[in-house]
Parts: structure tokens; sequence; C-alpha cells
């Protein structure tokens, strides 16, 4: 793996968010998956180490790193255990993005500091059973009475749900219709009339603790608010960057690993008298897979940096997600044949590779989404080949 640009202070992050990964979260990434069982205890250590909320200013407990720093450590973790990976941007995801830069100051000051020390969990709720990626169509509402929000609905694919503790729920707080309408308030875990359904069981990323949610007469305080109906654009625009953070740089790592396993059992199988590494044809197949790989890569650092240096376009997020999303897939799925019957055995990591990358692209706006962005910005002149 080639991993050029990087400074001596980001490679310094690199090898250490690597060998964390490797000795702690390797081990036991097969059983997390295999008994569907979070791995939250993975988070204590990478906050032990600055890794917890890395984005989060000095002053609110956080290292205040950049975003590209923090795809290089997700991409480390997920290389070692995808669901860690996915767990971490419940301290460095979308709701605490949106806090920092929505948020009020006394609720940056009540929650950012527990992400950083991974004392508090957060999770990001949109979906809906009516109402996915068009979030116009948001149901579930918040009405104002008195000095409180009184919410009823229910949510559905909520990554993180059975071990969060605070609850960006995207509600609708007026009866303008479409986006205007909506808005986004923050549940914490216990309050009355908020309930967590059972655990939903997917392909892949078992351990993550996916659910739905329900709200019945939920009553939150007012301050609750984080974003007025209207500001929706706001809260996308904090997305993109989660967006790149979490789910592609998730698949990077997946991508990373599944080759490097690919290669070591092309080296060590034997057949016809020769390595399995030996063969012209296979190479090709590793040769693909890598070049898939640097080209991701590629893609998503420079949208990292982008975003950072306050460059960013929609199409960023939109081209790093949808090509890393694909070829994640094309490349464990690569390595799965080339692993032969052991890529379909549960005693091998190549068909949880496969498992954990392939629902991806549907999450966090489906690749079809993506490509409407895209060519939307195409067709109005703000991109240019």
């Amino acid at each position: 793996m080639r991993e050029p640009e990087l400074t001596e202070d980001q490679r310094l992050i690199q090898e250490t968010a690597r060998s964390l990964a490797e000795e702690h979260f390797r081990p036991l990434a097969a059983r997390a998956d295999r008994e569907y069982a979070p791995p939250v205890g993975n988070l204590r250590i990478l906050a032990e180490h600055g890794f917890c909320g890395a984005f989060i200013p000095e002053e609110y407990g956080g290292a205040g790193l950049g975003l590209f720093d923090t795809v290089i450590v997700m991409e480390q973790v997920a290389r070692n255990c995808a669901n860690t990976a996915i767990l971490l941007s419940g301290t460095d995801g979308a709701t605490p993005r949106s806090i920092l830069h929505l948020g009020t100051e006394e609720q940056k000051r009540r929650w950012l500091p527990r992400f950083a020390r991974a004392e508090t969990l957060a999770a990001w709720s949109m979906s809906e059973p009516e109402a996915g990626s068009d979030v116009a169509a948001v149901r579930t509402r918040a009405r104002k009475d008195g000095d409180r929000y009184v919410i009823d609905g229910a949510k559905t694919w909520c990554s993180g749900a059975q071990v969060s503790d605070l609850f960006l729920v995207l509600v609708r707080l007026s009866d303008e219709p479409g986006m205007r309408g909506v808005g986004a308030v923050l549940v914490e875990r216990g309050t009355p009339g908020f309930t967590i359904g059972n655990h939903l069981d997917m392909i892949g990323l078992r351990a993550t603790g996916m659910a739905g949610l329900n709200f019945d007469a939920c009553r939150i305080p007012a301050e609750n608010l984080i974003v007025p109906a209207g500001g929706m654009r706001h809260l996308f625009k904090v997305l993109d960057a989660d967006r790149i953070a979490g789910n592609p740089t998730v698949c990077l790592g997946v991508a990373g690993a599944a080759l490097d396993g690919a290669t070591a059992y092309l080296r060590e199988r034997k057949q016809f008298g020769k390595s399995l590494s030996e063969f012209q044809g296979l190479q090709w197949r590793l040769a693909d897979m890598a070049i898939d790989i640097e080209a991701g890569r590629a893609l998503l650092w420079r949208a990292a940096r982008r975003i950072d240096a306050n460059e960013a376009t929609p199409m960023d997020a939109s081209v790093a997600k949808t090509f890393v999303n694909e070829m994640s897939v094309r490349v464990t799925n690569a390595a799965m044949q080339l692993a032969g019957g052991y890529g379909l055995s549960e005693e091998f990591p190549f068909e949880r590779y496969f498992r954990d990358v392939r629902g991806m692209s549907v999450g966090y706006g489906t690749t079809e989404i993506h490509r409407n962005t895209i060519a939307r910005e195409v067709l109005e002149g703000r991109y240019a080949a």
C-alpha cells in the first residue's frame, strides 16, 4: 500500500492507529460479527490515544484534528474491524459534528467532551419506513408545547442505536411542505416515550447495534432543538464531511484488508505443483484490485483535503462515495473468488469483508442518489472535465 503525501505527524497517526487496531481489534472482529456484539470497548482504547472525537477542538476536550486525519484513522480501524469503525462514527460522525457546527454553546460544552472521552456515543436518525433518501417525506413530527417539543413517529436503520446515548433525529417541525418543514432535535436515551427497537439483522456490519426508534408522545426540552425548520441545507453541509470520514473510508479499509488477505492466500496455496501467485490470470486479478484501491484512496483523500480547506463542492463527496462503495464490492468479491471454497467459509474473513461493504452503497444516500448529484453539477455547468 502506497501512502504518499503524508506529513510526519500524519504518518505517526496512521501507524499508531494501525498498531492499535491490529493488536486489539482484529483478533475479536469475527466474534463480534458472529455474536452481533458491538465492540464498544474498542472505543475506550481509541479514546486513550485521542482518536475519538478527534475533530473536536481542544477547548472542548478533543485533539482538533482535520477531516483528513480522521480518514487516516478510520481506514486503519476498518482494515481490522469494520464494526468498530462504524461505532467510532458515534464520536466523530454526523451528530457530534452537527453539535459542533450548529449547536448552542451549552450543547457543545455538555456533549463534545463526552464524545472525546468515548463516555457518550451518538447516533444519526434520518430514515423512516416511507422516507429514506427523500428527506422531504419525513413524517416523524415534533410539535411545540410550551417549553417542550412532543415527538411522535418512527425511525428505522439507525446505526449504533442499541449502544448510543444521544440521537440527532430529523423531524417535521411545521406544516410547510417538503424540506421547508423539516428540522432536527436531540433526544437522549431513556427519555419517556422514546424506545429503541430490536436489533435489525443485516447482511453485514452485524455488530453495529442497528435498530429502529419509536416516539410516542416523547417530550424533550425546547433547547434540544438543533436545526429549525428550513435549516436542512446547513445540516447537509455538515453531513458531507461525515459522508467522507465514515461510509466510504470504512469501505476503503475493508477493501485493503481483502487485498492483503487474498495476496497472502495466493502466496501460500499451491495447485498443480506451484504457488497460485505464479498464475498470470490470478496476478491480473490482484492488479485490478490494487488499481481500484489506489483510485479510491486518491478520490477519498482529495475530497477530505478539499473539505478541510473549505474548497469542497457537492461533487467531491458524491464522486468519492460512489466510486469507493462500488470498488469495495468488486475488490471483496474478487478476494472471495481467489480464495475459492475458503472464500465462502466463515472460518476465513473473506465473506465477512464482502458482507460488510455490500450495504454501504445504500446507506448515507444510495449511489443512485449521488449520481443524481453528480449529473446535476455537470448539467448546470458547475463541473468541467
